[in-house]
C-alpha cells in the first residue's frame, strides 16, 4: 500500500496538479475569445429544451445546500435554524468580561 504521504499519490481536493491544469486550461478558454461562442452553443435551441435546462437547474438546487448563509433564500424547510446564538455572541454586541469562578 502506498504512503499517504507520498507526493506524486495526493487525489482529491489536494490534487495540485490537476488543479493548476484546470486552472490553466480556464484561463486559456476565457481568453480565447471562444466564450461568448460556446454559450450560443449551449444556449436552449427552443421552449422544450429550456424547459428541461430549468428542471435540471431546479433538480440539482434541491440537492444543494441552504442558500441562507448567502442570503438567496429561506433554506430548506425541514433543517429549522438554531435558536440559540453562537458562544460570545453577546445581544448588545459586545462581550461583557468573565465572571471569576471560585476555586480557579
Amino acid at each position: 500500500m502506498k504512503s499517504s504521504t507520498s507526493k506524486s499519490s495526493v487525489q482529491g481536493e489536494g490534487d495540485y496538479v490537476s488543479a493548476k491544469k484546470y486552472n490553466e486550461h480556464a484561463q486559456a478558454f476565457a481568453q480565447s475569445g471562444k466564450v461568448e461562442q460556446a454559450a450560443r452553443k449551449a444556449a436552449p435551441r427552443n421552449e422544450r429544451e429550456q424547459d428541461e435546462m430549468r428542471q435540471a437547474e431546479a433538480a440539482g438546487r434541491s440537492h444543494a445546500k441552504s442558500q441562507v448563509s448567502a442570503g438567496k433564500g429561506e433554506g430548506s424547510p425541514e433543517r429549522r435554524q438554531p435558536d440559540k446564538q453562537a458562544p460570545g455572541k453577546h445581544p448588545e454586541g459586545h462581550n461583557p468580561l468573565p465572571k471569576k469562578v471560585p476555586g480557579r
